[in-house]
């Protein structure tokens, strides 16, 4: 049965009912061992077998009623549009926090930072004569809201439409496209979970990245480095 990957119990069969994330086949235990009894005539089970059978919410194909983007699963890829309950709530509420999110007034800054990058130069993560710090990069400001906020870079092809963008022509190109999400906590705060980028996530300067598909909590003016030169600092009121 597919799982969460942050460990969230979902009823879904395709994204997480609480985090959002894409929900993983679990590996079968090994098989016991048996007698041999000569060559078997049935065909392994492969991959591409598995990826054939009909998905558990209904059939691929058909056009999203929305967007007009193809089906390939419960919800929309390009718009969040749920082919189960015919709505556009891709992400249902988190339980218990209306009254935080409510309450609670977060924004998140975005900015390169020239000592960042010439750190990741330094410890050899980036080649400067493949990635160059970028000339001109303006500083953004995103209020926090909704049941997450996911940092990464827009696919179209994929149907990523991160709310914190960093791709583009004058995009940090070392940021994965489904990087990390936002996640509003009880209590009025946040916390960050990596969703398995490439080349990691790190807070307020630290050496090692956190854990991955682990919530780690957040607070007033934390700093949040991803991809080549980018910061996130996440402030309150």
């Amino acid at each position: 049965m597919p799982s969460c990957p942050a460990g969230h119990v979902s009823a879904a069969p395709d994204f997480c009912d609480v985090c959002g994330l894409r929900l993983q086949e679990a590996a079968p235990p090994p098989p016991a061992p048996r007698p041999w009894n000569g060559p078997s005539t049935a065909p392994p089970h492969t991959e591409s077998q598995a990826a054939s059978q009909p998905c558990a919410d209904g059939p691929r194909g058909g056009p999203c009623p929305d967007c007009g983007t193809s089906r390939v699963g419960r919800f929309c890829e390009e718009c969040g549009f749920d082919f189960a309950s015919q709505s556009e709530d891709r992400y249902p509420r988190r339980p218990g926090l209306d009254g935080a999110l409510a309450d609670a007034r977060w924004r998140a800054i975005v900015s390169p930072d020239p000592a960042y990058y010439q750190y990741m130069v330094d410890r050899g993560m980036i080649d400067p004569a493949q990635i160059a710090y970028p000339v001109q990069r303006a500083q953004r400001r995103l209020t926090l809201r909704g049941e997450r906020v996911h940092i990464g870079r827009r696919s179209k092809s994929r149907g990523l439409t991160p709310e914190i963008d960093l791709g583009g022509p004058e995009g940090d190109p070392a940021v994965s496209h489904e990087h990390a999400v936002l996640l509003p906590r009880l209590g009025g705060t946040w916390s960050l979970l990596d969703a398995g980028s490439t080349n990691g996530t790190t807070i307020n300067g630290t050496a090692d990245p956190i854990p991955r598909n682990m919530e780690v909590p957040l607070y007033d003016s934390d700093r949040i480095y991803v991809g080549a030169w980018t910061v996130i600092t996440i402030q309150r009121g």
